[in-house]
């Protein structure tokens, strides 16, 4: 499938870019990575195949706009030898953008927040002698 030229929306909807290379480029590899060009000063990131969505000329990555424009640059018109190992080394551990919308990070899964317990606990009595 060949991607160049798809639309990319972040996590929220809104349009980042399109891509205009990908990694590895040769060929014969399957690819890993996309070369996107934001909008906003035509600057290049690199964003995991694995992870965005790809459909009807869209590609919809799971980041926010903001988490796509920190990731490394990538330099020049066509990227040097390290930054694809660059841009997988800070796409691993970054957190999807639209995660933090539907379960806030300070949330448990059962609705308390981690600093309150969800039931107050007495201390129990002393056993007193007789």
């Amino acid at each position: 499938m060949n991607l160049l030229g798809f639309r990319v929306l972040d996590c929220h909807g809104e349009e980042i870019g399109r891509v205009v290379d990908t990694w590895p480029d040769d060929g014969g590899w399957e690819v890993e990575l996309v070369v996107v060009r934001l909008q906003k000063f035509g600057e290049r990131r690199m964003l995991p195949i694995d992870d965005v969505i790809t459909w009807g000329g869209v590609v919809r990555a799971p980041y926010s706009r903001m988490q796509i424009e920190d990731a490394p640059a990538v330099e020049g018109g066509v990227h040097k030898a390290d930054d694809p190992y660059r841009a997988l080394g800070y796409w691993r551990f970054e957190e999807h953008g639209g995660a933090a919308i539907v379960t806030p990070r300070w949330r448990r899964s059962s609705g308390y927040f981690v600093m309150e317990r969800p039931f107050p606990t007495n201390p129990s009595p002393t056993p007193s002698v007789s």
